[in-house]
């Protein structure tokens, strides 16, 4: 979950749940893209982002 300025910020991650980040990430930068994301939403006021890569499962096999 993220917060800014007590602030819930919500992440779409194209899985549905738009709350939180529930899966292991494949490496560091994947994380780091995330939060940049999620700075860069709520410097401009938004309280939901597009997550920079899509984290669907309907796709993964």
């Amino acid at each position: 979950m993220f917060f800014f300025r007590n602030k819930h910020m919500m992440v779409d991650f194209g899985t549905g749940n738009n709350n939180k980040l529930n899966w292991v990430l494949e490496d560091k930068q994947e994380l780091i893209d995330i939060i940049e994301t999620v700075y860069r939403g709520a410097k401009k006021g938004r309280g939901l982002v597009v997550s920079p890569k899509d984290y669907s499962t309907r796709h993964r096999y």
